[in-house]
């Protein structure tokens, strides 16, 4: 790990691969509350952490082609929006998640003629912003049924796993995105398995959690009869410092 630059990043808002439409970053955030919980005999404040939040904010440039920017954003969806920032294109690199609402779709037009809107994004579903790491080569195409290289996560873990898929294209058929484990990176399992995505439903995006141990290697496999599934992968394991445990 070193310091990096914020180029040749990717942004995937549920499914719609962002990328070349997103200029910044407005905010990425997990606020904490802290609960005044100072006593009558205390003579200094005490405090304790409450819940945690969320946030995700991005300017982009207006776009009207089709699954661009406008397509996606202009909607303004009551339902939950899986926002997904990775931070490059090589398997392993940090990304930021959020499930959530999006608040707004603000346009502003530059004294130079730009056209630019606002998207603010809050976390909505009981999660805060999730930092994970990408198992896929940030967007990865499988022409049809693959398996791609492993992560090496450095050992086995034993507090749960967040797997965030973005599929943003099916040229035709339906695709089954699984996740998969090792404890030697030679005999692989299946531990998650996202629901079937048809052409006709990408761009699309979903969150599934599991519990217990997760071995050392994770992997990305593609089932079923289909061609060009465009997808990006971003996995976090669980800690015991989590907010809310993904182990029962």
């Amino acid at each position: 790990m070193a310091k990096k630059s914020g180029l040749g990043q990717q942004i995937f808002v549920h499914g719609y691969d962002l990328s070349g439409d997103v200029a910044t970053i407005e905010n990425a955030g997990s606020p904490r509350e802290l609960l005044e919980v100072t006593a009558l005999n205390a003579s200094a404040h005490e405090r304790v952490m409450g819940r945690s939040d969320g946030n995700l904010a991005v300017s982009s440039w207006f776009n009207d082609e089709a699954e661009r920017e406008h397509a996606a954003l202009k909607g303004l969806p009551t339902t939950d929006r899986i926002v997904m920032w990775a931070f490059g294109a090589t398997r392993g690199d940090v990304a930021a998640c959020l499930v959530g609402k999006q608040l707004n779709y603000d346009a502003s037009r530059g004294t130079d003629g730009s056209l630019a809107f606002t998207i603010d994004t809050q976390a909505a579903s009981g999660e805060p912003l999730e930092w994970g790491n990408t198992l896929t080569t940030g967007k990865e195409t499988h022409s049809s049924a693959a398996v791609s290289d492993s992560r090496d996560d450095g050992a086995t873990t034993g507090y749960g796993l967040v797997g965030i898929l973005s599929v943003t294209d099916v040229d035709s058929g339906t695709v089954t995105v699984n996740i998969q484990q090792s404890a030697d990176n030679v005999t692989f399992a299946n531990i998650l398995g996202f629901v079937a995505v048809s052409a006709a439903a990408a761009p699309t995006a979903q969150r599934l959690t599991l519990s217990g141990a997760i071995l050392r290697y994770l992997r990305v496999s593609t089932t079923g009869t289909f061609s060009n599934c465009d997808f990006c992968m971003v996995t976090r394991r669980g800690t015991l410092q989590d907010d809310v445990s993904l182990n029962p």
